[in-house]
């Protein structure tokens, strides 16, 4: 079977999901019906967070490759496909893990899941199969770009351990090493730039990211409404992914 049609196998699809739900590793035994919660403390302070002053230069190194994609005439494929697979390897390691009550905790699924959207952008770096210039701008899809702006801020702090609104560190915080925040970024990328990106790649990053933004909009909106916030700084993967999703079928058909 070609992975074409693969990626558009709804068993496929349900794979994907399911293998987001590989059990969580703690170092200590916790009650199963709190996966959930123990999840949302590894996200909100995981290891990736503590390399300090590089956490500015990744949000620097992600609107570089933003702004190049208008200025290159040609093979800004390999500046919006190599970032990203390139950012999702250290992020699908060390952005889920953490230290919380139970000890080190690992939320695999979420690893596996990121790292196989990974394998597929370099496949596609290898294969060709996207090629992105500057002169396939979409104008009418310029509207994601107030999306992509409010996941590169991240708004937020924490006070008193409930996550709020507060523009106190949008320059300084981890959005540039948080997949939920990198990926609508990307994404608006992709979406912008669609006449040139292979749909099967923009299919397949933009299901995952639907899937992480449902399960962000039940965590932050659900099983964690004091920090209903962090649901609202969640909108733009939500958005951005579902309309990728969609544009890339109807490329597809």
């Amino acid at each position: 079977m070609k992975i074409q049609n693969l990626i558009y196998r709804k068993w496929f699809k349900v794979l994907l999901v399911m293998i987001m739900f590989i059990p969580v590793i703690t170092q200590e035994k916790f009650d199963s019906r709190y996966t959930v919660n123990v999840i949302a403390e590894v996200l909100k302070h995981p290891y990736i967070d503590n390399i300090g002053i590089l956490l500015p230069v990744t949000k620097v190194f992600l609107f570089l490759a933003f702004l190049s994609l208008f200025f290159m005439k040609k093979h800004g494929e390999k500046i919006l496909l190599g970032y990203y697979a390139g950012i999702l390897i250290p992020v699908s390691l060390f952005q889920n893990m953490a230290e919380t009550q139970y000890g080190f905790t690992f939320v695999v699924g979420n690893m596996i899941i990121q790292l196989l959207v990974c394998i597929v952008l370099i496949a596609d770096l290898v294969k060709g199969a996207s090629c992105i210039s500057s002169d396939q701008l979409d104008r009418t899809k310029l509207w994601v770009i107030s999306l992509m702006c409010f996941a590169f801020m991240m708004p937020y702090a924490i006070q008193n351990d409930i996550i709020v609104p507060s523009l106190s560190s949008v320059l300084t915080n981890e959005a540039g090493v948080t997949y939920c925040m990198i990926t609508p970024v990307i994404l608006g990328m992709m979406i912008l730039f669609h006449r040139g990106m292979n749909p099967e790649t923009m299919h397949i990053a933009a299901f995952v990211g639907f899937s992480f933004g449902i399960l962000n909009m039940m965590t932050w909106f659900g099983f964690q409404i004091q920090n209903w916030w962090m649901g609202i700084c969640h909108l733009p993967l939500f958005i951005l992914s579902f309309y990728a999703l969609r544009l890339s079928a109807k490329k597809a058909e």
